[in-house]
């Protein structure tokens, strides 16, 4: 049952990402996208490849930094190899990619998988709080064009959810019973619960993941981990900003554009499809068209700098899953971290 549930999460999250590229390129003519492909400027669409595993790297050494109070002293090598893996895991199964660098790490260095877990928690908590604040600072610098883009992305949304109230009504009085029953439930069988194994697992395993959540107050080195953080979202706007010289069509485009392209991109990849394939598209050629590219030409930026990252993640990917197969596990305690960012 646990397989069949793991099988169906997975063909649903491809179905909608197959059906968001539908709905993108339906009106397309894909054959002239594919021709004009030979006038990309693939100078420009390397180097932004090489800034994506930099920004890997960086966000290697920023987790290096986290396992150390937690007891885990590694190289960044170790977890940069483990960080490549958890992505090309992502290309398959949304989200399974945090799951997956844990394991890595746990077969490679023996690292506390829970408590891994803990750590990859505190990083993501940060990352979303980033990008919160990148979003409040572009709807600060192009409101006016922001506003009314996402009014009418919305609008018709928000209308259809007024139109259906009393359903919306229904699932919240749900949950909140749900919510409310559970907690009474624990309560009241409390001490019997503290006597079943799955209870005493699950009791642990929640204390392993915030032991690692707190790797970020117990941090030896605060200044390293927040300038990597900066360093990492600067590399990933200029791994999108960059393609903008590979094509003549948006080769002009501002940097406040590019600011726009890292916001939404990042938006369509924390999106749970497959590598956010069809949001990233949708989005950034629907941004792009408020700064003049034509649909198409939107598309087809979209298209080189999404499919230039999915290609560096798999070659990447695969030669560190060869990698984790070849590296001798060996304990991690005690072992000298050689990691810069």
């Amino acid at each position: 049952m646990k397989n069949l549930l793991k099988a169906l999460k997975y063909v649903i999250a491809l179905a909608v990402a197959g059906l968001l590229l539908w709905w993108v390129f339906r009106k397309i003519d894909i054959n002239d996208m594919l021709s004009r492909l030979h006038d990309v400027n693939y100078v420009y669409v390397g180097l932004s490849m090489f800034l994506m595993l930099l920004a890997h790297w960086v966000r290697a050494y920023r987790w290096s930094l986290m396992l150390t109070p937690v007891g885990y002293t590694l190289s960044t090598f170790r977890t940069f190899n483990a960080v490549l893996v958890g992505y090309i895991a992502n290309l398959f199964i949304p989200r399974m990619g945090e799951i997956t660098r844990c394991g890595v790490l746990k077969r490679t260095d023996d690292v506390n998988f829970t408590v891994s877990i803990g750590t990859v928690v505190a990083e993501r908590i940060v990352d979303v709080v980033t990008l919160f604040t990148l979003i409040m600072l572009n709807f600060l610098l192009e409101y006016d064009l922001l506003s009314s883009f996402f009014s009418e992305l919305f609008t018709s949304r928000f209308n259809a959810i007024g139109e259906n109230l009393t359903a919306v009504y229904v699932v919240i009085g749900g949950l909140i019973i749900l919510m409310t029953g559970s907690f009474l439930l624990l309560k009241a069988y409390k001490e019997k619960l503290k006597k079943r194994p799955f209870f005493l697992k699950m009791r642990d395993f929640l204390r392993d993941v915030v032991t690692g959540m707190s790797s970020i107050k117990k941090l030896k080195n605060k200044t390293g981990f927040w300038i990597s953080t900066v360093l990492m979202w600067t590399l990933y706007f200029l791994l999108s900003y960059v393609i903008f010289y590979s094509m003549k069509e948006t080769e002009n485009l501002p940097l406040i554009a590019g600011f726009t392209v890292l916001v939404t991109g990042s938006i369509g990849m924390a999106i749970p499809v497959q590598g956010g394939i069809g949001a990233v598209h949708l989005l950034i050629s629907s941004v792009l068209v408020l700064y003049g590219i034509v649909l198409e030409d939107g598309l087809l930026f979209a298209t080189v700098l999404h499919s230039s990252q999915m290609i560096g993640t798999i070659f990447f990917g695969g030669i560190s899953l060869i990698v984790t197969v070849l590296l001798q596990k060996k304990k991690s305690r005690g072992e000298t971290s050689t990691g810069t960012p």
